[in-house]
């Protein structure tokens, strides 16, 4: 494996090659505190970004994960970043989570801007074994949905005009999407 590098981070070897962090197979999530988690401690794609060198969108990447892993038991990672400028460059990241039976996937992209700040984009993925309508009568509430395809309905609520709930009606599932993007980060107060 020519250009690979071996990194050690929080006791667990990890091997990164073109870009990709691997190796933290079904490690268990910081944020659901097991029993041998401190509590607090950083989710697992925090401590990678960490890691590699990314320093100003840190506290997003932290923030964002610790509520996009919470009720998770096990995670695995991959991201992707620029070697030669980590902190002034984006991040990407597909977190894979576990609960049971249950999977998700948690998508975070964050972008140095001019400001000094940072943009961010996150998107999880999961699914219902329940009809789209169903799920979107428990969850949703007041949202009010709107048709991308047949069988594909973005929701919105004024209360958060930067998050979308996506739901895609297939033959067995709904497959849930939820995105939010902010352009700035921390928002503005």
């Amino acid at each position: 494996m020519s250009g690979a590098r071996i990194l050690r981070a929080a006791g667990v070897l990890s091997l990164v090659a073109g870009g990709v962090l691997a190796g933290y197979l079904a490690r268990p999530v910081l944020a659901a505190a097991p029993a041998n988690a401190a509590a607090g401690s950083p989710p697992l794609v925090a401590l990678a970004a960490q890691q590699v060198g990314v320093r100003r969108c840190l506290p997003a990447i932290n923030a964002v994960a610790q509520r996009g892993v919470a009720g998770a038991t096990m995670q695995d990672i991959v991201i992707n970043w620029d070697h030669d400028s980590p902190d002034g460059s984006p991040f990407f990241s597909l977190t894979g989570l576990g609960a049971g039976e249950r999977r998700a996937a948690l998508s975070i992209t964050t972008i140095p801007t001019a400001k000094g700040g940072c943009s961010v984009l996150v998107e999880r993925v999961s699914s219902s074994a329940a009809t789209c309508k169903t799920v979107a009568e428990r969850q949703l509430g007041n949202a009010v949905g709107a048709p991308l395809l047949d069988g594909i309905l973005v929701y919105r609520s004024k209360e958060r005009p930067e998050e979308t709930f996506t739901l895609v009606q297939n033959t067995e599932n709904c497959t849930i999407i939820r995105r939010q993007a902010a352009f700035e980060w921390p928002p503005r107060k």
